[in-house]
């Protein structure tokens, strides 16, 4: 989808501190040969702090560094991997009373890790029939301290990390522009991330461990090959980049970054290496610090990249991620500016702590 007039202008954080990788091999939660392949050296962990709760902390931190105002927020939408609090209840709701109040409507996105992407894909449709000074608050937050899924060992080529984003989109002017955006769907690999599991009764009621591997295992055996389905991956990624790039009237050269999810070294080299990428153009140095953090992943390391100088007027940025369904989306910035707020205190550029 091509964009027009469609801006970020605030971005928020909330990063807990990295918890050491190396340690969990110590303490034996964390296999020796995983860590040495993976070469993931720490993940976030954020404690006993909800996700909502840490969605705010970072919706919070984007309106104190953009100077962007809560009251011109006309619509809130929170993307959400894991558990996020109580059941029959609405995170979104929550985060909307905390940080915005009024009527605005709020919404949850669960798609995954592709729930940042799937919200704004929801923005830019949204915007052109808002009011011109109205924006959008775009949240996503994840803790995966839980008996029911194991963040050193659930997923293999990931260690799971806890924390939350928040972008503020507008039709005015702001340090980035989106361009274009896309999404496409691989439904032959749909039991890549379900193997052979019952959907009743609900995992959350059960003493059930989510066990993606265990999944993955059986579809291999059952269904398709783990090659083959990775050759289909890399074809319609190839596909989604180029239309996506197409829309936006670029190149893959012209990008000076492309952000993909934290995973392994492993993993971002299956992502790169077929379209002539280098894994020091991406951000998995950073990535592999922090872990993965569901739909987080890319807004964190724009905002380091940002942060750091390493992104700046005149840059070009494709953003990607995969998620279970299949789903893959991709969506290309124009960054504008470097904004000021990330010299004010850069110390302080990330919220972090209990």
């Amino acid at each position: 989808m091509q964009i027009r007039d469609v801006f970020l202008t605030g971005l928020g954080v909330f990063q807990p501190e990295s918890a050491s990788a190396w340690d969990a091999v110590r303490r034996g939660v964390y296999d020796k040969a995983a860590f040495l392949e993976n070469r993931i050296s720490g993940v976030c962990v954020a404690g006993e702090i909800a996700p909502p709760d840490m969605a705010i902390r970072a919706a919070r931190h984007a309106f104190a560094r953009s100077g962007e105002e809560p009251g011109r927020v006309g619509l809130l939408v929170h993307a959400s991997v894991f558990l996020q609090g109580l059941e029959i209840w609405l995170p979104a709701c929550y985060i909307q009373r905390e940080v915005i109040g009024g009527p605005i409507p709020a919404i949850e996105v669960r798609q995954g890790c592709n729930g940042m992407f799937a919200a704004l894909e929801l923005a830019a449709c949204r915007l052109p029939v808002m009011a011109p000074e109205e924006t959008i608050l775009i949240t996503a937050a994840e803790n995966f301290a839980s008996p029911l899924i194991d963040r050193w060992a659930g997923v293999a080529g990931f260690l799971l990390g806890d924390a939350a984003t928040a972008v503020v989109v507008s039709r005015q002017p702001g340090y980035a522009r989106l361009l274009a955006i896309a999404s496409t769907s691989v439904p032959e690999l749909e039991q890549l991330n379900r193997g052979d599991e019952p959907l009743f009764p609900p995992q959350a009621t059960s003493d059930r461990q989510v066990d993606m591997n265990q999944r993955a295992l059986y579809f291999r055996d059952n269904v398709m090959s783990l090659d083959s389905a990775q050759n289909l991956i890399s074809k319609v990624r190839g596909e989604l980049f180029e239309r996506v790039l197409g829309e936006a009237g670029l190149e893959l050269k012209d990008m000076t970054r492309v952000i993909t999810v934290n995973g392994g070294r492993f993993h971002a080299e299956q992502v790169t290496s077929p379209h002539g990428i280098s894994v020091e153009r991406t951000a998995w140095d950073f990535g592999r610090r922090i872990g993965h953090t569901g739909a987080s992943d890319q807004i964190l390391a724009l905002n380091h990249l940002l942060a750091t100088g390493q992104l700046g007027a005149g840059d070009h940025v494709l953003l990607f991620g995969g998620a279970p369904g299949y789903s893959l989306a991709g969506a290309v910035l124009e960054i504008l500016d470097r904004p000021a707020w990330f010299d004010v205190n850069p110390s302080a550029s990330v919220p972090s702590g209990g």
